[in-house]
């Protein structure tokens, strides 16, 4: 009894309370990180916070009181660190990173170098390092200007356009593992136009618009919607995306819709610097405006292998877009450190000229139209045999 009595005793020793915790009415939390260049080689740093006091419980963005559910603050600094810190001295909350989703860049700050956004990121244990990253046209800042028609917050129309793959979704995570900062991230774009939801104010939008390439953690280039959607296919990231080819008997649009595709990437056993992409996919004809008999199997093939081009001639702009810039942002010489390490050994320290050089790609498609949709062939067809 005496010894059971003891090692309760000494248990309760060794029960902690949470003596650095903080009370969630004490936090403010960050949901998007935006960061833009400033005068005197400092740096604007914008987080976006929800504002609960304005949040209705138990419905979705209603608001207590007038006024947006969402704030920001913004404040410069010579680092990221610096600029953090001179706003947590004005918040009368503790800023939490643990709902943080988005990091917008602007152009202008991309192009002069990210490695330190992505120092300050690595070393923070409560930044989650497999954040979406996105490069912005202007101001990061003002994309939390834009009117959330069908979300709460700004930044959650920004976070579906990487998770319904729209675009690229590239994280810090993917920066940090290339071996000289290469890599491609999905471009915003903005506007302004009347909106319905608004009751016809002007307000702005928020749209991708391509992808921006860097090379040693710089952007160096950007490509447009169509060699970006090539990038997609080379970093195996298409969804609920569509083809549109010409009919070889009228000349006129049929749309693919891809239900499922697969990109795999392997060095060629021939040639060292070569390449094979083997691309599959599967796809349903969404749309057709052709006079073209889509219950003859003949034609289904002709109209397969018009689609397999199609998806070739896009992924091979966006490989040459990237080579022009001798950035490899689609990490092929990750693949021959894996696979011809001492191919790699020999190459690696002139591995931007190599790449601009000598490697090539040989991309193979193989697409399946797995069904013509619901009708065979049009229905103005039938009215006209009919």
């Amino acid at each position: 009894m005496r010894a059971l009595m003891w090692s309760m005793v000494m248990s309760t020793l060794l029960l902690t309370g949470c003596w650095s915790r903080v009370e969630i009415n004490d936090c403010a939390f960050v949901t998007a990180m935006y960061v833009d260049k400033a005068a005197n080689g400092q740096m604007e740093l914008t987080l976006a916070f929800p504002l609960p006091n304005r949040l209705v419980p138990g419905t979705v963005g209603g608001s207590a009181s007038p006024g947006n559910p969402y704030a920001q603050v913004s404040r410069k600094g010579k680092t990221i660190t610096e600029a953090y810190q001179k706003m947590q001295i004005d918040l009368p909350r503790r800023i939490s990173w643990g709902h943080t989703r988005i990091i917008v860049i602007s152009e202008e700050m991309a192009k002069q170098g990210i490695s330190h956004i992505l120092e300050f990121i690595a070393r923070d244990p409560k930044l989650n390092i497999n954040n979406a990253v996105l490069v912005a046209p202007g101001k990061a800042k003002d994309i939390e200007n834009l009117v959330p028609a069908f979300e709460r917050f700004p930044s959650e129309i920004v976070r579906e356009f990487t998770q319904e793959k729209v675009t690229l979704y590239t994280t810090p995570k993917d920066f940090l593992e290339t071996e000289n900062g290469d890599m491609i991230v999905g471009y915003l774009t903005k506007g302004k136009e009347k909106m319905v939801s608004e009751q016809g104010k002007v307000a702005m939008w928020v749209g991708t618009d391509g992808m921006a390439l860097f090379h040693n953690y710089k952007m160096v280039g950007k490509i447009g919607q169509k060699e970006g959607r090539g990038a997609l296919w080379l970093r195996n990231s298409i969804k609920n995306a569509s083809v549109s080819i010409i009919s070889p008997t009228d000349k006129k649009l049929i749309s693919l819709l891809i239900l499922r595709s697969k990109t795999k990437i392997r060095p060629s056993k021939k040639e060292p610097f070569t390449f094979d992409v083997y691309v599959t996919a599967e796809d349903d004809i969404s749309e057709s405006y052709s006079n073209i008999d889509l219950t003859n199997a003949k034609n289904i093939f002709q109209l397969e292998k018009i689609a397999e081009k199609e998806i070739k001639d896009r992924i091979g702009e966006a490989f040459k877009a990237s080579k022009e810039m001798k950035a490899d942002v689609f990490q092929f010489g990750a693949y021959l450190s894996w696979y011809k390490p001492k191919i790699w050994k020999a190459v690696k320290e002139d591995w931007p000229t190599v790449y601009h050089d000598k490697v090539k790609l040989n991309i193979h498609v193989d697409l399946l139209i797995k069904r013509p949709g619901s009708e065979n062939n049009p229905i103005w067809i039938k009215e006209i045999n009919s």
